[in-house]
This record gives structure tokens, C-alpha cells and sequence, in this order.
């Protein structure tokens, strides 16, 4: 028996079992259950969901920090000059950006 919260709406012959409830199934119930995304095994830890297809989801630059900001300008190739404060890098990092934007749209 395996103890399964649902996702969904669950009405078997025996019972019927509402949207966010935990209930009991035997093995294979529960493994069709969980497979077929009709809900998790309660006794499992949560994980995050998967982050969307393509390029993992990235902060916009005005909403990080200057460590952020300064691992992002060395990912990206930007030189930061003589930036120390975060405004200061901020502002760099934003400059190259749009010049970027201009020069993939002149292309």
C-alpha cells in the first residue's frame, strides 16, 4: 500500500477521493496514479518542477545583487571598468546590454 496525494479528482468503485487529499492504494493503483500525474506519493519529498525547455529561467538584471551582477558581466564578456558599487555595475552591464540589442537588430 502506498499513500498518494491527488492532483485530481479520483473516483474508483470503492471510493472517491477529492482534489489534494491522501488516500491509500495498493502498489500498482499508486504507480498508475503517480505515472500518469493524477498525484505524488505523499511519502516522497516535493520537488521544484523543472525548469522550462531551452536556457535555465535567469533573474533580469535590474532585480540582482552586485555579486550576481558581477558573475553575469563575467559570463557575458562585459567589462566593468572601474564599477565598484552595485548602481555602478548595474549600470555597465544595462549599457552593454542594450548596445547588444542594437547591434543583433543593425544585423
Amino acid at each position: 500500500m502506498r499513500r498518494v496525494t491527488m492532483h485530481t479528482l479520483y473516483a474508483g468503485p470503492e471510493r472517491t477521493v477529492a482534489a489534494g487529499q491522501t488516500a491509500e492504494f495498493d502498489d500498482e493503483e499508486a504507480a498508475r496514479l503517480t505515472a500518469g500525474g493524477f498525484g505524488v506519493y505523499a511519502d516522497e519529498p516535493r520537488r521544484k518542477a523543472p525548469a522550462a525547455a531551452g536556457t535555465p529561467a535567469e533573474k533580469p538584471v535590474e532585480k540582482m545583487n552586485l555579486a550576481a551582477l558581477q558573475d553575469y558581466a563575467t559570463a557575458n564578456g562585459i567589462d566593468l571598468g572601474d564599477a565598484k558599487t552595485k548602481a555602478e555595475v548595474l549600470a555597465a552591464v544595462t549599457a552593454a546590454v542594450e548596445a547588444a540589442r542594437e547591434a543583433e537588430a543593425e544585423a
